[in-house]
């Protein structure tokens, strides 16, 4: 007869605790205990206490946390974990915060046109440079130029004439006056000197008019004084060795240029519509935005405007609106404001985007509730106000009103001095509702 096996005896009476694990599950179940682990290292004692608010059973050393109706009986070790500030008066202001862009000053700014129409020889500065008044910015080789030189060598020509008979005009006038005081002609021929006389004068003027006209008109073109000079002095050369010069107004930054060498392009005078030059002075520039409608009654001029500019951060820009349009814009109902900037450093560059904030109206005081310290339920807001003596914290709705950096003016609610919860409120309010 077989003798019993204890061990195999042992083995078939101990229970089983159900199916062996694989290795993978046992890996996976090791890896969440180790994370809880660090997860409960990092976060910290304070995280803790607070997610566990009325949750976990207190010390033997101290009191249970409790609530009763609104109210919030901390512990003295959850008291030490809360931060709790009094209520503060601050003085707020209405604001109206916008988009906006940097943008050349309409004032200094100066489209260039053509004098004159012409093939593009030579373009002398590009979008970006620096000129002076009357520093060249194209040449141009005009087709109206020999034209207008014919014109003024025409137009000397008649003005010799006109002088020549301006001179025998008066010279016969003379004559037929003494003749006729000394009875040796008639009066009828007195009478026709001098009608040939005022003829002769008016031809003379019609004659200098017409000279200073295309003189102007090569000036226009990019001729000097000296080169006219010499033109009407040597009225048998044609003097087309040179283009016509284009140059600068004004002084300034060449903000664009919008033709290309070799091009044709028409002047002013022959119905051209896009400058082939933008200049401007870029020491000044403009910020304009585009306010919301609902703001419209309250912006006027002379509003403080407080703008950053997202390539420049850390730096706030302060200045008054100079400028309220009078309508809303009807494609995007918004209302154009803009203010004026001193950019002598050249920081600011056209076309940068700026966000706006616009202050309206009287500055007034009333207490102030750090944004960490509300908690919102749908459009209503609360907070807990902390008493120190019994580590009390009762729930307050609160209403709301403006704005500024990070501060929220309490119109109801709350009085200055209170001491409310600025951290650490919405663990409260989970550790109440036993989210």
């Amino acid at each position: 007869m077989d003798q019993p096996n204890p061990s195999h005896d042992a083995e078939r009476a101990a229970p089983t605790l159900g199916p062996r694990l694989s290795r993978r599950v046992q890996l996976t179940v090791l890896g969440l205990a180790v994370a809880l682990i660090l997860a409960g290292f990092f976060v910290g004692p304070a995280l803790v206490h607070l997610a566990g608010l009325g949750t976990h059973p207190a010390s033997s050393e101290e009191e249970p946390s409790a609530v009763e109706g609104e109210t919030f009986r901390a512990t003295e070790k959850q008291w030490q974990l809360l931060n709790i500030q009094p209520v503060r008066e601050l003085a707020f202001q209405d604001s109206f915060e916008t988009d906006g862009r940097i943008a050349l000053d309409d004032d200094l700014v100066t489209p260039v046109f053509s004098p004159f129409s012409g093939h593009v020889t030579k373009l002398l500065v590009r979008a970006g440079d620096v000129v002076h008044r009357g520093d060249p910015l194209f040449t141009i080789q005009a087709t109206e130029l020999a034209q207008a030189q014919n014109d003024v060598i025409s137009a000397v020509a008649a003005l010799k004439t006109a002088k020549a008979q301006l001179s025998l005009a008066t010279t016969n006038e003379k004559r037929q006056h003494d003749l006729y005081s000394a009875q040796g002609a008639a009066l009828k021929d007195w009478q026709q000197a001098q009608v040939d006389l005022a003829t002769a004068q008016g031809g003379m003027n019609s004659a200098s008019i017409a000279l200073a006209a295309v003189r102007s008109r090569l000036r226009i073109l990019g001729k000097t004084d000296r080169d006219i000079e010499q033109i009407e002095a040597t009225p048998d050369v044609l003097h087309l060795d040179a283009d016509s010069v284009v140059s600068a107004p004004i002084g300034g930054t060449v903000v664009q240029r919008q033709i290309g060498l070799g091009q044709n392009i028409v002047s002013a005078a022959s119905g051209a519509s896009s400058p082939v030059f933008m200049i401007g002075d870029l020491s000044k520039v403009w910020l304009v935005a585009n306010a919301r409608e609902d703001s419209a009654p309250f912006l006027q001029r002379g509003d403080t405007v407080q703008a950053t500019v997202v390539a420049l951060p850390g730096q706030t820009f302060t200045a008054r609106l100079t400028y309220v349009a009078a309508s809303i814009d009807p494609n995007t109902h918004r209302l154009p404001v803009h203010t004026e900037l001193d950019n002598s450093d050249g920081a600011l560059k056209p076309e940068m985007l700026a966000s706006f904030r616009i202050l309206s109206g009287s500055v007034s005081s009333a207490p102030a509730i750090p944004e960490s310290a509300l908690v919102y339920e749908g459009e209503s807001a609360h907070v807990w106000v902390a008493n120190a003596q019994t580590h009390a914290l009762e729930i307050r709705q609160v209403k709301l009103g403006r704005m500024h950096n990070g501060m929220v003016e309490a119109t109801d609610g709350v009085r200055a001095g209170e001491e409310i919860v600025t951290a650490g409120a919405l663990f409260i309010d989970r550790a109440v509702t036993g989210d």
